[in-house]
């Protein structure tokens, strides 16, 4: 059994030790101001796998921290658990780098899914962002598609039919729409999707969607 080494940013002392009863995570440190955040001295030993940050203050506030977080570790998977379930603030979130993010009505099992899902590189977002993503997806990629080509360059290698695959996809098409538009079998559709989530190291349409708008907000700035 892998240990995650978690990192938690949060005023709630209590969260601390309902993660710990988690025989696969432990907990390194817990932090709850800017001021300890610059002054946390996080050895190679002990670097975290997780950040956990948990988002009680304003959400302004909460922007400030998550950016010092990700300067101060840009390859640790940052989880967010807040209680703004509105839209804009979740792509906020993944444009500033988020790996995964968590109601806090949705309780501690969400968290701790969570924590394990992005300590083995998955991006974990709610589902109900899928429609609002697949729209700003499309709102960013014109009519022909330019910029999609370009955040599928950054986002990997990917033959002819996974790249018609992925646009029908942040189309929204479902399985037998894409089936009938590429002339394939129901089946063989369902194994180049499964070969696209592996290759994207996702495990669903909504983690796929945010990665690619992760991508085109951020990846192609650099």
């Amino acid at each position: 059994m892998k240990l995650i080494k978690l990192l938690i940013v949060s005023k709630q002392g209590g969260l601390k030790g309902f993660i710990e009863n988690e025989e696969d995570i432990t907990v390194i440190a817990a932090t709850e101001s800017e001021r300890e955040i610059h002054s946390l001295d996080v050895s190679a030993a002990v670097t975290p796998d997780v950040i956990l940050f948990d988002v009680r203050s304003s959400w302004t506030q909460g922007q400030e921290m998550m950016l010092m977080l990700k300067e101060k570790h840009p390859a640790i998977p940052i989880v967010i658990r807040t209680a703004y379930p509105e839209d804009h603030y979740l792509i906020e979130a993944i444009s500033h780098g988020a790996a995964g993010y968590v109601l806090q009505n949705g309780g501690i099992e969400q968290v701790v899914a969570a924590i394990r899902q992005c300590a083995n590189g998955q991006i974990v977002y709610p589902a109900s962002v899928k429609a609002f993503l697949m729209r700003k997806l499309q709102e960013g990629m014109g009519q022909e598609n330019v910029a999609l080509d370009k955040v599928i360059e950054k986002v990997g290698s990917f033959s002819k039919r996974e790249y018609e695959l992925l646009v029908l996809l942040t189309e929204g098409k479902t399985n037998q729409q894409i089936s009938k538009k590429l002339y394939l079998s129901i089946g063989t559709v369902k194994n180049y999707i499964s070969r696209l989530y592996r290759k994207m190291n996702v495990s669903n349409r909504p983690e796929l969607l945010a990665l690619l708008y992760k991508f085109q907000n951020r990846g192609m700035k650099g």
